[in-house]
């Protein structure tokens, strides 16, 4: 196996997944989930191949080489069991807070521990504040040699078994600038609550951990003090893309799933499949994860590019995929009908079941869905503003009429363009804003006039759609509510950038097969940009179908050919025939 593994090393080590014996494979995971287990055996066999180290730096140890070929593997091995993810990847929260401002010593000390397979913890939230960091009350009060903590926190992922945590608590009075981190070691005698169950990742313990006036050492303090709000909310933003990688995961096994039901069960003269309504939901569920798998691995390029806006992107790109995967999954089960809730007889015996509740964990592991959206929603007046200048017919244009393409916007086909290596990942440039700058959107403007002009009717159509749409977004924030408003533009605008990423992706890329398509070709373009252009007009997307149709075709391809439903298609271990639904 090569230093970092690839998505089919990690397939061919892990076996057939509908291999009922298989430890690693389906029907184990079902079996954990009916038992509370740990995935002890499958993290096991990943940590052996290296895979828990594909997030750290190389100087920590680890064989990170990029945001998308991380998650790539983290998607392959997740569609087999979601848990895989927290088991081996908790710690990528105090990780990136580390890599921020720990000091070299306490680098070296998670390294040591997180290299090796075990566990960082990371303590922020509290039962009676949720979201609203700034009211939590865990303290550190100054002693002669440190501090002592006094607090509780709230489902600390791996808490009942972490080594260490970093853990933000007060230190001042108010605003942002009274929270200092330290990075603990935590002896035996540490309070831990038990593992407190959940819907979804059952096995993955998230527990209470409460401390009474617990002694910190002075140089248990990461970075300065006052400094942990800005670690922690930057470190978020990489947290974010990591995680889309489970979602797209559930996601990828449930319309596999849907499709041997729908291809082998049939309706009178017909298979369900080729039915005309269940189709069409098949259809829309195709076009969701798409439009997720865009987003998604424009967003893992994009931290590389342009990390200075992240703050905003990474929220968009969370929503769009979080959504899409919880659309995907309810129209999936619309086909199921009565399987989708049957856990012994229903497809994969009670797994499309583990993967909607572990999709609602993954949807909000993180931060809720609504905090996500405010995260970025005060930041949209400033970057709609910009929208509306572009979209008022000021698109920069060459002397001899064509768009700057070429001079502009070299970062952004190094971007989209999938045959370009990545930048290093700079954590150092991430921030807490993006300044009203929206890179995306002005490309969309500039390169519109060409692009509109390149594709065919229906897609030429959908791209005018685009622009108009986010103009008018622009004009509507002048008199938006500035709470619910601003959060539904918010939802909008996700959904917009989300489709301009497909777009330029399309562009940027005009001889790679997207998708196993031929080059070029719009039918995954159009699908995608018809799907989120619904939701972000809060359209039915079934309004769509004739655009969306196309991405059955190309998920059932896929699925053929046993490759990953992405724009890359990964190959995957062989499946069997599916059995004759009856």
């Amino acid at each position: 196996m090569s230093a970092s593994p690839t998505a089919e090393e990690i397939e061919r080590l892990l076996g057939d997944p509908y291999d009922a014996e298989n430890p690693y494979g389906f029907a184990a995971a079902v079996r954990r989930d009916e038992q509370d287990a740990f995935p002890e055996e499958l993290s096991g066999a990943l940590r052996e191949a290296g895979f828990h180290l594909n997030y750290l730096p190389q100087e920590w140890g680890g064989r990170f080489e990029s945001f998308e070929h991380s998650m790539v593997l983290v998607r392959t091995a997740a569609r087999r069991d979601l848990n895989i993810m927290p088991a081996t990847m908790f710690g990528i929260t105090a990780a990136t807070c580390l890599a921020l401002h720990g000091s070299p010593e306490q680098q070296k000390h998670a390294a040591e521990i997180l290299a090796r397979g075990g566990a960082v913890g990371f303590a922020l939230s509290e039962a009676d504040h949720g979201s609203d960091l700034l009211a939590n009350t865990a303290r550190l009060e100054p002693t002669a040699d440190g501090w002592e903590l006094t607090g509780e926190k709230w489902m600390v992922g791996l808490g009942r078994r972490c080594e260490a945590l970093y853990l933000v608590a007060r230190t001042g009075e108010r605003g942002p600038g009274a929270f200092s981190a330290v990075l603990l070691d935590l002896p035996g005698d540490v309070e831990r609550g038990p593992a407190v169950p959940a819907s979804g990742m059952r096995g993955i313990d998230f527990a209470h951990l409460r401390f009474d006036r617990f002694p910190v050492p002075a140089e248990a303090l990461v970075g300065r003090e006052g400094q942990a709000l800005e670690s922690v909310m930057k470190a978020q933003q990489v947290v974010r893309v990591m995680s889309m990688a489970g979602s797209l995961g559930c996601a990828d096994t449930a319309l596999r799933l849907t499709l041997d039901f729908a291809t082998a069960r049939r309706v009178g003269r017909t298979t369900v499949s080729e039915s005309p309504y269940p189709r069409r939901e098949l259809a829309i569920a195709s076009a969701a994860l798409l439009a997720a798998d865009v987003t998604a691995l424009t967003a893992a390029r994009g931290i590389h590019v342009f990390p200075e806006v992240f703050s905003v992107w990474g929220c968009a790109a969370k929503h769009v995929v979080a959504e899409n995967t919880d659309d995907a999954l309810r129209r999936c089960a619309t086909v199921l009908a009565t399987r989708a809730v049957l856990r012994t007889e229903g497809p994969g015996n009670g797994l499309f079941q583990k993967l909607q509740r572990d999709a609602a964990i993954v949807r909000v592991v993180d931060t809720s869905t609504l905090a996500n959206l405010r995260a970025y929603a005060a930041q949209l007046p400033t970057l709609v503003q910009e929208i509306g200048l572009r979209g008022a017919g000021n698109c920069a244009t060459s002397h001899d009429g064509e768009t700057p393409a070429h001079q502009e916007h070299q970062p952004i086909r190094r971007l989209f363009d999938l045959t370009e290596p990545l930048p290093p990942y700079a954590p150092e440039h991430l921030d807490l804003t993006a300044r009203g700058n929206s890179p995306i959107t002005k490309a969309l403007f500039d390169l519109a006039p060409q692009l509109t002009a390149q594709a065919d009717q229906t897609t030429a159509t959908l791209i005018t759609r685009l622009t108009t749409t986010l103009t008018q977004l622009a004009e509507d924030m002048a008199t938006a509510d500035r709470d619910t408003g601003l959060v539904d533009a918010a939802d909008s605008f996700a959904y917009l950038h989300a489709a301009t990423c497909a777009l330029l992706l399309w562009w940027a890329n005009p001889t790679y097969p997207l998708f196993g398509t031929p080059p070029g070709d719009t039918r995954w373009l159009a699908a995608t940009l018809a799907y989120l252009l619904a939701r972000a007009t809060g359209t039915d997307p079934r309004r769509e179908a004739p655009a969306l149709l196309p991405a059955l075709d190309i998920t059932t391809r896929l699925h053929t050919r046993n490759q990953l439903f992405c724009a890359r298609p990964e190959q995957l271990t062989p499946n069997p025939e599916p059995a004759t639904a009856h």
